[in-house]
């Protein structure tokens, strides 16, 4: 994620809703950093986005992808919410988002309280409760089901221990987990199994948007098939139309009232996404107008990166922000030779990082070179570099040979490489089998698509060792801008089980992980979590299952007739979507 904002959409003068009103001609490139591009109250209209994948899942238990949890407050309101209208560092700020106020701590630190809006309705008309907020936390417990792909926050936060989940759970009412109590329709106290000063941050996951129990329950497959048009709708917009892989088409919720919701300015009257474009024709279209974003963020393609920045007139139309994710190479354990560190090792002295970045789009439009897996934006990043890749980042083939003695394979093994089969993918996936062959290292790549490659392939490892792959191209980004939501989803091995990798897909297990992580997330301080953070890093990098190569940066093209259009901190760099409306 994710990587990892109460109020309107910063507004103007009545009357005054288009670009020229608003003197787009004085709008500059980086301008979204840190101001609203054409502000405007203006409703109505068609929001054009596009991109060239799909959501992760339409159901918000199970989304994991920074865009997607961008998206999906168009029709799912969590708990928590980012402070909408406010670019910048200033998008960081929660507020309430479902809650009616922000959560109270008990003096020990170990129970927290919310109070629900009163008075919601979802859109098929039916009364929001606490119920139903806890309902939909608990299908986040589901992760041989609804949940193989997201994130498992609150079984590491929450009393209540092995709850199975909401299909196997005993209790008549499916609502028997321990850790939340609902002593009213408006009212849920959760239980913490230590102080958590993060915990407010959590309740911003899309896992918070309430579910209705009777919809979900009447699913013959248990809860299976809520998805796509048979998501209820808590958020301003319902899902009228959706066909996985292709388009979604949003619509008002008629059961939405702004009033209770200021933090959603709810600004057009439809949003299309064409979610299957060609990423280079995608650019095109931004850039002349006819899609006013890349809803996923992907960035320019390589090939339109020069031709963009030397010519003013579509320059002016894009912003380059730092993403705060760190791009790596996941290395299965499982896989063998893998298991043997010697071997793992090889492939991090391999890398040819420059290859890499370069086929992310370069230092402007990709990543910069990274040698740690903590990035310079969350607290506790050193500037350390474990496994050298030579003065100039091309790789240390002498190194990785001698790794490779070391490990029992001087002449080398076979492995797989997995990525994803559209955008920059293909080409990072390349760049790493001709740096590995150095070394003696044959790989074999298998593209998959984007949607399906996390939940379907890395975080399934029966999938991953039965195939042999061995390597994967992932990134990471913070759930929030802590170390702790850096770290715990993907280094937490009690999270780990024998059908689900979570997030952890190398499948890291280390006590001493473990354990500074429990430490990090009874911090009392920034400065004291940032010292645990530094220490945790390095013993990440010691265990060389994850091998940074990158951190992120984006050039992102925006339309010319995008109102309220900036770029989040909260989402990793992203534009905030739920801000955006759009000239009629």
């Amino acid at each position: 994620m994710a990587a990892l904002a109460l109020g309107a959409a910063a507004s103007c003068s009545s009357g005054t809703t288009g670009p020229t009103a608003h003197g787009a001609d004085t709008i500059t490139a980086n301008y979204a950093l840190t101001g609203v591009v054409n502000p405007s109250t203006h409703k109505g209209g068609t929001l054009v986005l596009g991109g060239t994948q799909d959501l992760d899942s339409v159901d918000p238990v199970n989304q994991y992808y920074a865009y997607s949890w961008d998206f999906s407050r168009y029709y799912a309101r969590p708990l928590m919410a980012y402070k909408v209208g406010a670019p910048g560092s200033a998008s960081i700020q929660l507020v309430p988002g479902l809650a009616a106020a922000v959560p109270t701590a008990s003096a020990d630190g170990k129970t927290w309280t919310v109070k629900i809006r009163s008075g919601l309705k979802f859109s098929n008309g039916e009364p929001i409760t606490s119920k139903d907020v806890k309902y939909a936390i608990e299908r986040s417990y589901a992760v041989d089901s609804v949940n193989p792909a997201g994130p498992e926050y609150f079984q590491a936060v929450l009393t209540g221990g092995t709850y199975p989940g909401p299909y196997k759970d005993k209790s008549a009412d499916h609502l028997g987990l321990t850790g939340v109590d609902t002593p009213d329709d408006t009212t849920l106290v959760f239980h913490l199994v230590a102080p958590y000063n993060d915990f407010p941050y959590v309740l911003t996951m899309p896992q918070t948007a309430p579910v209705p129990i009777d919809v979900d329950q009447n699913q013959a497959t248990g809860g299976l098939n809520y998805t796509g048009t048979t998501v209820v709708s808590s958020g301003p917009y319902t899902i009228s139309a959706y066909t996985a892989g292709k388009n979604i088409t949003l619509t008002r919720n008629p059961n939405w009232s702004a009033a209770s919701d200021p933090n959603d300015p709810a600004l057009p009257d439809k949003i299309t996404v064409k979610t299957d474009w060609d990423a280079t024709q995608l650019d095109q279209a931004i850039l002349a107008g006819t899609v006013e974003a890349d809803y996923a963020g992907s960035g320019l393609q390589t090939a339109d990166v020069a031709s963009v920045l030397s010519n003013p007139a579509k320059k002016k139309y894009t912003d380059n922000p730092s993403a705060n994710a760190t791009r790596y190479i996941s290395i299965d354990e499982d896989v063998a030779p893998f298991d043997n560190a010697h071997c793992r090792m090889a492939v991090a002295y391999a890398l040819n990082k420059v290859d890499l970045v370069n086929a992310r789009g370069g230092e402007i439009a990709g990543a910069k070179i990274a040698n740690t897996m903590l990035p310079p934006g969350v607290p506790g990043h050193v500037n350390a570099n474990p496994y050298p890749t030579g003065a100039d980042s091309k790789g240390d083939v002498a190194k990785a040979k001698a790794e490779l003695a070391a490990c029992g394979k001087p002449n080398g093994f076979s492995t797989g490489i997995i990525t994803i089969n559209t955008g920059k993918g293909p080409g990072g996936a390349i760049a790493l089998q001709n740096a590995l062959a150095r070394a003696g290292i044959t790989t074999t790549i298998t593209q998959v698509e984007g949607s399906k490659y996390y939940s379907q392939n890395l975080q399934r490892p029966e999938v991953m060792k039965n195939k042999g792959y061995g390597l994967a191209l992932a990134a990471w980004g913070p759930d929030w801008p802590t170390p702790f939501a850096f770290f715990s989803q993907i280094t937490d091995g009690r999270l780990l089980t024998a059908t689900s990798s979570g997030s952890n897909y190398g499948r890291v297990n280390d006590p001493v992980i473990n354990g500074l992580l429990d430490q990090m997330r009874a911090a009392k301080t920034s400065s004291e979590a940032a010292a645990l953070a530094s220490r945790l890093d390095a013993q990440v990098m010691s265990d060389a299952m994850y091998i940074p190569y990158g951190y992120d940066t984006l050039l992102l093209a925006r339309g010319k007739d995008v109102t309220n259009y900036y770029i989040s901190n909260a989402y990793n760099g992203l534009p905030d979507l739920i801000a955006m409306g759009v000239v009629s």
